[in-house]
């Protein structure tokens, strides 16, 4: 027997996927003359008439190797027009989470299917067609977590050295008679065609076509395992956060990397975040590695903070930093909770305890003329159209959106900015800027001191 490609646990059970054909059966045999623990495994997909005859000769082979057999069924074309996937993709998708479904509640060590040395030829070549980079490139690898499924349990190829004509010959060996699936030749399928009708023509160019993209994709594995170690090392760098629904980079860290490197580091940030996303942008990959704010792929998008840019699926969910005011309400001696675990604090204070504002080291700390009608000192979120009177610009006045922009405040944190008001007036853009009308003078007889402190500290 050809050599397996993966090697398992003597003790935890494996699930294997069993069609009928071939190639599954010749999987399933021949890991079962190891003499390993084993659950067959059939998908009905409900494609075909023939169908429900190939699940029973399935459960009837794994009864006379004396293996426990499970199966479940789905109708896959419906599947398939309601989540708007081709045939393929919906069988795919539904039989590997039939298989890792049943993995998980035995605790399998992994789910092993029957792909050959003549389906990884066909998926480099399909990858080609469609426009792919190394990822695509390197073909299925004999073992591999893939997270849309199970987070834990790989899925396992085990005969990946043997072509489709080795896994005939194993079935003839052990007189096995395997079914056949008619629809492996209809060509409205596009890997059908690729196996068809554009490997045999290939084959007139070289005839050791199928031979050379294998050797492709088992070369640029061990390529693509270079690149994964240069991207881990480099994402131990820049990722300074990772959330739910976010990953946190540092800015200045990754330019200091090569367009290439922080293209890798977004496309594996797009695939932690969602990994069921297949089809992430080359070009938009590239957008993002200019650090500059686009979407990525399936609501994903890029935003720039400061020092940190952020892969995000949910901006709501983001971390916030910085005090946010959620609703307007009148300013009191005493705390307020502004939430966000941000704390208000106001009280009235002698000349004796005040500091010159233009020595004021705290930037969330502020001290205004309390004589102007303090019963009508509120503090509420930022307002299209403000304007106010910044300390410095006696008689000018400047929009608070602007001043948002030109400080660099994150969009998403400009409707909920506290703004401290008397009146109508602005008396202070918390942690920006004073206004020029409240500040404190020679006449100013009365002082009020108004904090904004994280989780109550002073």
């Amino acid at each position: 027997m050809k050599k397996l490609w993966v090697d398992f646990e003597a003790d935890k059970p494996i699930v294997v996927g069993v069609s009928g054909g071939p190639d599954s059966l010749a999987l399933l045999c021949s890991l079962h003359s190891l003499g390993l623990p084993l659950v067959a495994a059939t998908f009905n997909h409900g494609l075909r008439p023939e169908a429900d005859a190939d699940v029973e000769f399935v459960r009837n082979y794994a009864e006379k190797l004396g293996l426990p057999f499970v199966s479940a069924a789905a109708d896959v074309a419906a599947y398939a027009r309601n989540e708007r996937l081709s045939i393929e993709q919906a069988a795919r998708e539904l039989r590997y989470r039939f298989l890792f479904r049943e993995a998980r509640k035995i605790g399998a060590q992994a789910v092993a299917v029957g792909h050959t040395a003549d389906d990884q030829a066909e998926t480099v070549l399909m990858h080609i067609l469609r426009g792919t980079g190394l990822s695509g490139l390197r073909g299925m690898s004999a073992r591999v977590i893939l997270p849309t499924f199970d987070t834990e349990i790989p899925i396992t190829r085990p005969l990946l050295d043997w072509t489709r004509a080795d896994t005939e010959a194993c079935c003839r060996e052990h007189n096995l008679e395997a079914r056949i699936d008619t629809s492996n030749t209809d060509t409205l399928y596009f890997r059908n065609q690729l196996r068809h009708e554009l490997l045999p023509a290939l084959e007139h160019y070289n005839p050791q076509i199928r031979q050379s993209l294998v050797k492709t994709a088992l070369v640029l594995q061990g390529d693509y395992q270079l690149l994964e170690e240069v991207v881990e090392s480099a994402w131990q760098k820049t990722v300074s956060s990772v959330g739910q629904g976010y990953i946190c980079f540092s800015l200045p860290a990754l330019s200091e990397l090569s367009l290439p490197l922080r293209r890798n580091l977004f496309r594996k940030a797009a695939y932690l975040l969602n990994p069921g996303e297949r089809d992430v942008d080359f070009m938009a990959l590239g957008r993002a590695a200019a650090l500059k704010p686009v979407d990525i792929a399936g609501g994903m998008k890029t935003l720039v903070e400061g020092n940190q840019l952020y892969v995000t699926c949910d901006e709501q969910g983001l971390p916030c930093e910085w005090p946010q005011i959620n609703a307007p309400f009148q300013i009191t001696s005493g705390q307020t909770p502004l939430g966000n675990g941000w704390v208000l604090n106001a009280e009235e204070i002698t000349d004796q305890g005040f500091t010159n504002v233009l020595e004021n080291p705290q930037r969330f700390t502020a001290w205004l003329d309390a004589g102007l009608s303090t019963d009508r000192i509120h503090i509420r979120g930022y307002h299209s159209g403000d304007r106010f009177e910044p300390l410095g610009m006696p008689r000018q006045t400047i929009k608070l959106a602007e001043l948002f922009i030109n400080l660099k405040i994150p969009r998403r944190m400009r409707a909920g900015w506290p703004v401290v008001c008397v009146g109508a007036e602005i008396a202070w853009v918390a942690g920006l800027r004073l206004s020029e009308r409240f500040k404190i003078t020679d006449k100013t007889r009365r002082i009020i001191k108004i904090e904004l402190n994280k989780n109550g500290a002073g």
